[in-house]
């Protein structure tokens, strides 16, 4: 019964030993429910319990339970967020497309040039149009005449 005490003893510190580090290691914004100071209160002073409230309360969902994981990975999903721990942010980088911050000024870029190409392409119809009504006139005046083009715009 003795030796049985000894490791549960013995396991429980090293939950209190590991929730303690957790706590100093875990990002600030990251943490659930208190301030982290709070919590490192909580789990210093009310070990086993605190522990386990750290665990089940307090530590961020979706991190691994390495010490300290959470500074570098986001409660969303354990994304990193940092970009140079991002495998997406490295093959955009690799590949030369737009960041996701960047993404919408490309959008606006792309509209930009959209409208312009519209804007061109209704010149173009335009000056032909014109044309066609110039050389209509030119017709004419030789006696060719024909059905007349309307210079304006549809």
């Amino acid at each position: 019964m003795l030796e049985v005490d000894g490791a549960v003893a013995l396991v429980l510190l090293g939950l209190w030993i590991y929730c303690i580090f957790d706590v100093i290691s875990t990002d600030d914004a990251m943490v659930r429910n208190l301030p982290k100071l709070f919590w490192l209160f909580i789990v210093f002073f009310i070990p086993d319990i605190g522990s386990i409230a750290w665990l089940i309360l307090g530590r961020p969902q979706g991190t691994s339970f390495e010490p300290g994981s959470s500074k570098y990975r986001s409660a969303q999903g354990g994304r990193p967020s940092r970009p140079d721990d991002d495998p997406e942010f490295l093959a955009r980088l690799r590949t030369g497309s737009p960041a996701p911050e960047d993404a919408e000024a490309a959008a606006a870029e792309k509209r930009r040039l959209a409208e312009w190409n519209e804007d061109l392409k209704r010149r173009e119809a335009e000056m032909r149009r014109k044309e066609q009504y110039e050389e209509w006139q030119r017709q004419r005046q030789s006696g060719e005449g024909g059905a007349a083009p309307s210079p304006e715009n549809p």
